[in-house]
C-alpha cells in the first residue's frame, strides 16, 4: 500500500484527532450554556406573560396589545385551550379593528393557529380591510391614511404574508407597489428611515433598516419564482445588509432606540435572509444575552427605549409589550416560509431540553431528508448533553444507515463510545 494511503481505522483516528466534527456550525458547540440560560429565562417569563394576557383579556386593553400577547403566548407553547389564552383568543376574534398593527397581528395569529374560528373567511375580511390602509402602495396607521411609514408597512407586509399562507389571494400589484414605495425610504448609505427620503427626513437607523429588509424580503418571496431573481431588489437588500455590517454594534444594545422592537424585527429579517452573523456578530446570541441580563426578578422585561400601551406590573413582572417582544425573540419561531408553527422543521441546535416528541421527530425527518450529508451533524448531536438532540440524531442515524450501532440515546457519549466509533467508521466508509 502506498505510504500516503490510510486504512479505514487510521482514517477514523485521524478524524478524531483533527476534530473534523468541530467543522460543524458553532451553534451546537457554543450553545449549551446559553440554551440552558434561555430555558430558565423563559420558564421564569411564563407566569408574567400569562398575567399580562389575563389583564388584556379581562380589561380594556387595545386589540393590538391583545394580539401581540396572543402571538407571544402561542410561540411560547401555551395551549390555546388554557384559560387565559382561550379567553384572549375569543376576545381577539370578536374585536372590531381599525389600525394596521391590530389587523396585521391578528392575521399573524390566524397564520400560526389553524383552529382560529372560521379562519379562511376571517383572514379574507381582515386582508381586504388592511388593503384600505394603503397610501401610494405602502401603509399608514388606518384606512385612507394620508401618509405611509415603514413601521406600519412592515407589519402590513407580515399580515399580508400571513393571509396569503392561509389561502387569501393577494394581487401581485400589491407587492410591486409596496416595493416601489419602500425603496424610496432607503437612504444613500443603504439603511432605511421611517419615511421616504428627502429634505428634513431622519437618517437611517437600525429598527427601520431591519423593517426595510423584512418588507423587501417578503415582497421578493411573493414576486420571484424559485430559480429566478429581481436584480434591483437583490441589490437593495445587499446594500441594507452592508449598512448593518457597519452598524453591528446595535445588536445586543439595550440603549438603541426601540431596542426590543428592533431586535424582534431584526430576527425576522435575518431569518428571511438566512443570515446568522452580521459584522462578525452572532445576532441571536447578542440579543439573547442582552435580554437575559435585563430580565426583571419577577420574570418580565421593561425596555428603557421602547414605548407601548400598558403599565408595568409590580414584583418585576415587567411591561406587556416589552415582555412579549422579549419572549418572541428568545423563542425564535418566526419561519422563513409562512405557515402554522406546528409545520416547522426544528433544527438540531434549536432543540432544547423541553423539546416535544413532535419536534424531535420532525427534526429527525429533516436530517433524514438530507441523507449522508447530514451525518456529521448526526454524529455531533449523538455526543450532545441534551437528550432531545441525541434522540433526534439516533432516529436520523437509523433512517440513514439502517442500524443504530448499539447506541442508546438515553446514555451519554462515554457509555456509547463503541457505538459512536462504529457509526463514525460507517460514515468514513460510505461518504
Amino acid at each position: 500500500m502506498p505510504a500516503f494511503r490510510m486504512s479505514a481505522a487510521e482514517a477514523l483516528r485521524a478524524l478524531t484527532r483533527c476534530s473534523a466534527l468541530a467543522l460543524l456550525p458553532p451553534l451546537l458547540a457554543q450553545g449549551n450554556d446559553l440554551d440552558a440560560r434561555i430555558r430558565a429565562s423563559l420558564e421564569r417569563a411564563r407566569p408574567p406573560l400569562l398575567e399580562h394576557l389575563r389583564n388584556a383579556a379581562d380589561g380594556p386593553a387595545p386589540p393590538g396589545l391583545l394580539a401581540l400577547l396572543c402571538l407571544a403566548s402561542l410561540h411560547d407553547g401555551v395551549s390555546p385551550d388554557e384559560k387565559p389564552l382561550a379567553l384572549a383568543l375569543d376576545r381577539l376574534a370578536r374585536a372590531e379593528l381599525q389600525q394596521t398593527y391590530e389587523e396585521s397581528l391578528r392575521l399573524m395569529v390566524m397564520e400560526i393557529w389553524p383552529a382560529y374560528p372560521d379562519r379562511a373567511s376571517a383572514a379574507a375580511r381582515d386582508c381586504k380591510d388592511l388593503l384600505t390602509h394603503r397610501h401610494e402602495g405602502a401603509f399608514g396607521y388606518m384606512s385612507l391614511a394620508p401618509q405611509w411609514d415603514l413601521s406600519n408597512t412592515q407589519y402590513a407586509a407580515l399580515g399580508l404574508r400571513a393571509a396569503a399562507s392561509i389561502g387569501v389571494a393577494v394581487d401581485r400589484r400589491v407587492w410591486m407597489a409596496m416595493v416601489d414605495q419602500v425603496i424610496d425610504a432607503q437612504r444613500s448609505d443603504g439603511g432605511f428611515g421611517y419615511r421616504i427620503a428627502g429634505e428634513g427626513a431622519h437618517d437611517a437607523y437600525p429598527s427601520m433598516t431591519a423593517a426595510g429588509i423584512a418588507v423587501l424580503s417578503i415582497c421578493k418571496q411573493a414576486l420571484v419564482k424559485p430559480g429566478r431573481s429581481m436584480p434591483e431588489l437583490d441589490r437593495r437588500l445587499q446594500r441594507a445588509w452592508t449598512w448593518f455590517e457597519k452598524h453591528a454594534s446595535a445588536l445586543g444594545d439595550a440603549s438603541v432606540h426601540w431596542s426590543y422592537y428592533f431586535h424582534y424585527g431584526f430576527e425576522r429579517a435575518a431569518i428571511l435572509g438566512d443570515v446568522e452573523k452580521v459584522g462578525g456578530v452572532d445576532w441571536y446570541r447578542a440579543g439573547a444575552s442582552m435580554l437575559l441580563a435585563a430580565q426583571r426578578p419577577g420574570g418580565g422585561w421593561v425596555s428603557a427605549t421602547d414605548q407601548g400601551p400598558g403599565g408595568e406590573l409590580d414584583g418585576g413582572r415587567g411591561r406587556a409589550v416589552d415582555t412579549a417582544f422579549a419572549i418572541l425573540f428568545l423563542r425564535r419561531k418566526f419561519q422563513k416560509i409562512a405557515g402554522p408553527i406546528t409545520a416547522r422543521v426544528p433544527l438540531l441546535g434549536g432543540l432544547t431540553a423541553t423539546a416535544s416528541e413532535e419536534d424531535v421527530r420532525q427534526c429527525a425527518a429533516g436530517l433524514q431528508q438530507r441523507g449522508k450529508s447530514a451525518m456529521l451533524d448526526v454524529l455531533s448531536a449523538l455526543r450532545d448533553d441534551l437528550l432531545p438532540r441525541r434522540r433526534a440524531a439516533l432516529l436520523a442515524l437509523r433512517a440513514i444507515t439502517g442500524q443504530d450501532f448499539g447506541i442508546d440515546a438515553d446514555k451519554d457519549a462515554e457509555h456509547n463510545c463503541d457505538g459512536l466509533r462504529k457509526a463514525e467508521l460507517w460514515c468514513l466508509q460510505n461518504r
